[in-house]
């Protein structure tokens, strides 16, 4: 008796450890900059929104939200609608689907439907559909930015991600650059800063970390091969549950 009540009160106290390291349900609302483009120069170009759901079947769902704004509107009308549905199994995230649209000057689109009982993921990229073979740990685009910040609450500083991209797996190494503050819309915050390189080198990502808000990415800096610098900064900040 005394070894079963042990093991069930080591079950609990493991059960909530990890449900306190995945992220509560929230709302994230980021102010949209660049610089180094033609026409729209330096500044302020848009907004962009970003939340977790914990759906009524017991289903989770990753959104995000993002379109320019006044002149830069005027010069380049962007809207991106990104979209991601996983499961939770043993305390591992699964998706499920994936679905990314971009439209007004550009448009664009991409989608991942995962079968899982197949092994086999279909990936869509400007109509073309090929079959994506399944292995333990991928991610997509989206959750991955999700489970980065579940594993930043683990303690964990060395990441690697495998992520379904347009036509491959790629993998994804965020590496540990240092600790900063950065001034957002609700104060300076501390954060851990990673960085990012695409696999061919030409592109970076740097992502700046709060554990204040459970390591949500408080600022997003992308840097394209042409010099173009693409920043978000968080502007709001709200949990849902």
């Amino acid at each position: 008796m005394k070894a079963f009540l042990i093991g069930l009160v080591l079950f609990f106290c493991l059960g909530t450890t990890a449900a306190d390291t995945f992220p509560r349900p929230f709302t994230a609302e980021y102010t949209l900059s660049a610089k180094g483009i033609p026409l729209i120069g330096e500044g302020h170009i848009g907004k962009g929104t970003r939340t977790l759901t914990y759906l009524p079947n017991g289903q989770f769902e990753v959104k995000s939200f993002a379109k320019t704004t006044g002149l830069a509107a005027f010069f380049k009308k962007i809207r991106i609608e990104e979209r991601s549905v996983f499961t939770r199994v043993d305390g591992k995230s699964w998706p499920l689907e994936y679905t990314y649209h971009q439209t007004g000057s550009q448009s664009r689109s991409h989608t991942v439907a995962y079968d899982w009982g197949q092994g086999i993921a279909k990936n869509t990229y400007k109509g073309q559909t090929q079959d994506i073979q399944l292995e333990d740990g991928i991610l997509d685009k989206l959750l991955y930015q999700i489970v980065l910040m579940e594993e930043l609450m683990q303690g964990k500083r060395e990441l690697e991600y495998k992520v379904v991209g347009k036509s491959k797996i790629a993998i994804y190494r965020p590496n540990h650059i240092g600790s900063e503050f950065v001034e957002t819309g609700v104060g300076s915050l501390n954060t851990l800063k990673y960085e990012r390189q695409s696999e061919s080198g030409n592109r970076r990502t740097l992502l700046w970390c709060a554990p204040k808000f459970h390591y949500l990415p408080v600022q997003v800096e992308h840097i394209e091969k042409d010099g173009e610098v693409f920043k978000m900064v968080l502007h709001s900040f709200e949990y849902n549950d």
